[in-house]
Order: structure tokens, then sequence, then C-alpha cells
């Protein structure tokens, strides 16, 4: 069987499994209400557009050369890319990666500085904290990157 199989197959029956087992409370507010309601129309329009910029850059630019010519501004994009507290503009990076437009430093960077949603309720507690965990990220994520690049490992 192909990944794509059953990786969908695996996903189904999770998704029964939770459907079944969960209150509908739980469903009719959380899934529905928030989820549904409130982000996918975001998240589609996110990846939508992260997809859409790439196209663009591909078809009018030649981005492929101009990347390959600027690993550190690319790296350092990628890193900054992930202080958004979405993870939307990582799909320009994923979607780069899988048309062997960057090197797998440069998506490994975008996806350890990408916290997507997950930094949100610290921010609400303490933007100081917010800020230096933030800081870090960057600091550490730069450094993988740029000794990933420079020894072309991967």
């Amino acid at each position: 069987m192909e990944l794509e199989k059953i990786v969908f197959i695996a996903g189904s029956i999770g998704s029964m499994f939770i459907i079944a087992i969960v209150p509908d409370h739980f469903l009719e507010d959380h899934i529905y209400k928030h989820i549904i309601k409130k982000h996918l129309l975001r998240i589609f329009l996110w990846t939508f557009g992260a997809l859409l910029l790439v196209h663009i850059l591909e078809n009018y630019l030649d981005i492929t050369s101009w990347i390959q010519d600027n690993p550190l501004g690319i790296l350092t994009l990628a890193t900054l890319v992930g202080i958004i507290p979405e993870s939307g503009p990582h799909m320009v990076f994923v979607t780069m990666y899988a048309k062997q437009i960057v090197p797998f430093a440069i998506l490994l960077a975008s996806s350890i500085s990408q916290d997507g949603h997950g930094t949100l309720p610290l921010l609400a507690v303490s933007r100081k904290v917010f800020i230096y965990l933030k800081l870090i990220n960057v600091i550490i994520t730069f450094i993988i990157g740029f000794v990933l690049l420079q020894f072309n490992i991967f």
C-alpha cells in the first residue's frame, strides 16, 4: 500500500474513533464551533496564500537560483518567519523543500522555529517570557541551520 493510503486510512479510523467516544458537547463546542467555524478559514487562507506565493515566485522570478545564491538570507528568513504564531507561513518552506528549491537545513530551521499556535497561551500570560522564548528559539534555530548549511549535512 502506498503511504498516502495508509495515512488516509489511519486518519479516518482515528477520526471515527474520536467521534464515537467523545461527548456531543466536545464535538459541537470544540470541534465545530471552535476549530471549524473559527480557524478553518484562516488555515485555508494561509495555506492557499503560501502556495500561491510560491507559485508566483517560481513562475515570474528565478527564485531557485536566487535561493541557491543566498542560503544565509533564506535561513534568516525561515528562522524569522517562525516568530509568527501561525503555521501557515511555514507552508512556503515545506513547499519549496518538496519542489527541491531549498535544502533540508532550511526546512529544518523553519520547522524548529515554527511553534504554530503553541505559544499563544504563553503570550497571553507573559509577553516578556514569550519574547525570551522566541529569542532563544531563533538563536538556536539559526545556529542549527547554519551548521547544517556549512557542513552540507542532509
